[in-house]
């Protein structure tokens, strides 16, 4: 499926792999954190990031990094809500906001956001119904911290089964099939050698070509150890983008990452070479 529905805006994958710019505004996120805690930085970095060529700004309040400590929703709204409106008001870029919770979503759609990237793929039980109140799009991913892989049943498989479920979650609440994105969760909860698994089968995930599949690894531990050992997380973005476009060839649409500038350039070359435009 090319074609993203999120509102009043639409994503067509057919014409290049698109890209999602992480906005954290977070004083704690692993790999940026602080850099845009506070509106104006966030602003001025979103806006970077579009000029650079960001197809999605991914706006998010609350670090999710393993032993991460959960806010309130009030917090995590008061530091969303302006950068959102602002985006909206402003810029044609589509917005996601990566929460798992509902009413942090509904404040976040009201204040124009398009998407929302759930990284535990419906487990509120009013998140569906606020998706689709709204006509957005949403982001489902497979969170082993949620749903752990155990035996041996291939990961891809096992993720995809879980996704699954949770799509018809979705569609049952009344969310289009157009507007449903799937992502195999790079590091909430896998190992390494399952996160390598995953990247390998991403096609798995699309379930039979049904849906567009995210790819997040950016800076990620798995890129860490790729690279040897331990590292910057902002020396990581030549390895993250290897393993991205590795993901792209494997069955991704999109890749959401920090470094926006180094991977819309690259995916122009990888792009071209497969086909693109």
């Amino acid at each position: 499926m090319s074609i993203i529905r999120c509102r009043d805006k639409v994503l067509d994958t057919s014409k290049h792999t698109l890209v999602m710019g992480i906005l954290n505004v977070t004083p704690d996120s692993f790999s940026d954190g602080g850099d845009n805690f506070g509106t104006e930085d966030a602003i001025r970095n979103a806006m970077a990031m579009i000029e650079a060529g960001a197809d999605i700004i991914d706006v998010g309040g609350e670090s999710t990094r393993p032993g991460f400590t959960k806010i309130s929703d009030e917090e995590e709204i008061g530091r969303i809500v302006p950068v959102i409106e602002y985006l909206a008001n402003n810029t044609d870029v589509v917005i996601s906001v990566d929460t798992y919770k509902s009413q942090v979503a509904k404040a976040a759609l009201k204040a124009g956001a398009h998407i929302i990237n759930d990284i535990e793929a419906l487990n509120d039980p009013d998140m569906a119904s606020v998706v689709a109140s709204f006509d957005a799009g949403v982001v489902l991913m497979y969170n082993a911290r949620l749903y752990p892989h155990e035996g041996s049943v291939d990961v891809a498989s096992y993720a995809s089964d879980v996704l699954k479920v949770q799509a018809q979650k979705a569609l049952d609440a009344g969310i289009t099939k157009d507007s449903i994105i799937m992502d195999p969760g790079i590091g909430f909860g896998t190992t390494r050698e399952q996160d390598a698994a995953l990247i390998k089968d991403l096609d798995t995930l699309s379930i039979e070509g049904e849906y567009p599949v995210l790819l997040a690894l950016s800076r990620k531990r798995l890129v860490a150890e790729v690279m040897g050992g331990e590292t910057s997380a902002k020396n990581r973005d030549e390895t993250s983008l290897g393993l991205g476009i590795a993901g792209v060839s494997n069955g991704a649409c999109m890749l959401r990452v920090h470094n926006v500038d180094l991977t819309v350039k690259a995916l122009k070359g990888y792009d071209f070479i497969k086909g693109g435009k």
